[in-house]
């Protein structure tokens, strides 16, 4: 058992809140829409994990769309896996004076992880970005009655697509999470240091 000195119990509580908090926002960007059509032609919205399409009505369905939610499944499991290793810690840390040192080198493996997975979410945005190159907005043609012009839609990136696609928030973030995974790991074994010196070394400096 380690003890859970002031400076100790701060970063596992900082450690933790960075991870639910991540979490979070990995499954904001999961769900929130990426792209927007807005018209007759085609209209609806598509996520990473879903997608709602309609042509004047009818649904579409895209095979490629179909199968990128299934690509997210490491990403699910990663996020519940950390948020739940970031509650037991809060829990662990704010009602003893000790914990286990099984807890913290839990909490910094889920920061690892969460830095891993970030880059993650570039190559699931370019999936449905090359999924939906080949989705029409308009289409027109010549008739026996004439040139054909059909109203086409409008198609948009929302703010979670750009967010994705900048570089430096997702970068940021990774340097966040290996800084706190840092600084954790440092404390274990500083604590772990300070038990192994035992009683008599404390008290003959």
């Amino acid at each position: 058992m380690l003890p859970l000195t002031k400076e100790f119990r701060k970063w596992l509580l900082a450690g933790s809140l960075a991870s639910i908090a991540t979490g979070f926002f990995f499954i904001f960007l999961l769900i929130s829409p990426l792209v927007v059509f807005e018209g007759e032609f085609l209209n609806g919205s598509v996520a990473v994990t879903w997608y709602r399409l309609v042509n004047y009505g009818e649904p579409v369905h895209h095979p490629g769309l179909d199968s990128i939610p299934l690509l997210t499944i490491p990403v699910f499991t990663a996020v519940f896996f950390s948020m739940s290793i970031g509650l037991l810690t809060i829990f662990k840390s704010s009602r003893s004076r000790e914990v286990s040192h099984v807890v913290p080198e839990l909490l910094v493996a889920s920061l690892e992880v969460y830095m891993i997975f970030t880059g993650v979410f570039f190559s699931l945005r370019l999936n449905v970005m090359h999924a939906l190159a080949v989705l029409p907005t308009q289409v027109g043609g010549m008739g026996s009655a004439g040139l054909l012009v059909v109203p086409g839609s409008i198609r948009s990136e929302t703010f979670t697509s750009i967010l994705i696609k900048q570089f430096y928030p997702i970068a940021s973030l990774s340097i966040l999470l290996i800084a706190l995974a840092a600084i954790i790991g440092y404390e274990t074994v500083r604590v772990l240091e300070t038990l192994s010196k035992g009683p008599d070394e404390d008290t003959s400096m």
